[in-house]
């Protein structure tokens, strides 16, 4: 699937930057909520959020699909702890 069938399917704007992680099309929550915003200023900008971690929630079944890399980093630090 090219670039432009990709952010058609996904609603995404034009240009706007999209990364797939372990094949799963994902954004910046913080674009995600921004573009929800726009699209729906009627909304309360709460309630908007409210609903995107819900789905996330759903989505993800709590299980996160990326971290940062700073997670990563404290765990070695634990890890390296631990002396096992």
């Amino acid at each position: 699937m090219d670039e432009d069938a990709v952010e058609r399917s996904s609603g995404v704007n034009p240009g706007e930057i999209i990364h797939e992680v372990d094949g799963v099309q994902v954004a910046s929550f913080r674009r995600v909520v921004s573009r929800l915003r726009s699209d729906y200023p009627d909304h309360d900008p709460v309630h908007v959020e409210t609903i995107v971690l819900r789905e996330w929630e759903a989505f993800s079944a709590g299980r996160p699909l990326v971290v940062p890399t700073a997670v990563e980093e404290g765990a070695r630090e634990i890890l390296d702890q631990s002396g096992l």
